[in-house]
């Protein structure tokens, strides 16, 4: 009869242990990396909002070597509207000579409608690296060092989205031809 008791009491504790290691495993399941599969790529769409807040002249004049890291965070609600946005703090500190963060380009950012579904409630979170196509090193390497260990955006909202991490891209930049 002790023996029946035991493997009972055995049985239901294992049962619990894995229930309760399943139920783990799905709420951790919160970042996902997407692919470039989707029908059209968004980082094509913040790239051209971001284009014209970018001061190409205080960009060319960086001496060479030089590489600049940063992101920027799309909060997307369930209409596929941007209603908010975020930078990486390297951004608001250090990037304002070549970046201009300002009520424009939030605005420009939150007129985008995002049409792929996969997208919807979700927090879009894409990093971006300005260099020169011929440099082959980092001159700059605080400063890049600070721009990595600041990439990602700092999020303040209440509302708990997924997070999707966007292919990085790399933005090649040529000196103007004079």
């Amino acid at each position: 009869m002790k023996g029946i008791i035991i493997s009972i009491c055995f049985l239901l504790s294992f049962v619990n242990i894995c229930f309760s290691q399943e139920s783990k495993v799905e709420e951790l399941t919160s970042i996902v990396i997407t692919s470039s599969g989707q029908k059209a790529d968004i980082r094509v769409a913040i790239l051209k909002r971001l284009d014209k807040y970018i001061k190409s002249e205080a960009l060319f004049n960086k001496p060479k070597n030089s590489a600049f890291l940063f992101s920027v965070g799309l909060s997307v609600d369930s209409l596929g509207n941007v209603d908010d946005v975020f930078f990486s703090e390297n951004v608001s500190r250090n990037k304002t000579e070549i970046v201009m963060v300002n009520e424009s380009l939030i605005s420009d950012f939150k007129k985008m409608h995002i049409d792929d579904f996969v997208y919807r409630n979700k927090i879009l979170v894409f990093p971006m690296l300005f260099k020169r196509p011929e440099d082959d090193k980092i001159s700059n390497l605080n400063e890049f060092l600070n721009g990595f260990s600041s990439l990602w955006p700092v999020i303040k909202t209440s509302n708990k989205h997924r997070v999707i991490l966007l292919k990085p891209f790399i933005n090649n930049f040529f000196d103007p031809i004079n």
